[in-house]
């Protein structure tokens, strides 16, 4: 997606800008944060199997947090559910597809 998409109005996160506008696609941006995620919650548990107080502020450190997580940075980076969920959602202009 490039920066003067209409669609770039649905990317919240100015992380997921940055990295549209530096020439990455969504697939690539998912890509580098799913393993990010992973490679969290995979240190945290690890850590907390040493020492169960370790990464307080983490959260559970469970899989399902971790996919919540994910999920969230996706949304927030402009991707939609291609489900029901997205029909309240404004059109892409013809000129954006």
């Amino acid at each position: 997606m490039k920066a003067d998409d209409p669609r770039m109005d649905l990317v919240v996160c100015e992380l997921a800008r940055m990295h549209y506008e530096a020439g990455e696609n969504g697939i690539q941006i998912g890509e580098r944060w799913a393993t990010a995620s992973v490679s969290a919650v995979l240190a945290v548990q690890e850590g907390r199997a040493k020492d169960p107080m370790a990464f307080p502020g983490y959260g559970t450190g469970t899989a399902e947090e971790a996919a919540r997580r994910i999920i969230a940075r996706l949304l927030d980076a402009g991707w939609r559910p291609p489900d029901a969920e997205c029909l309240d959602l404004p059109e892409i202009p013809e000129a954006a597809l």
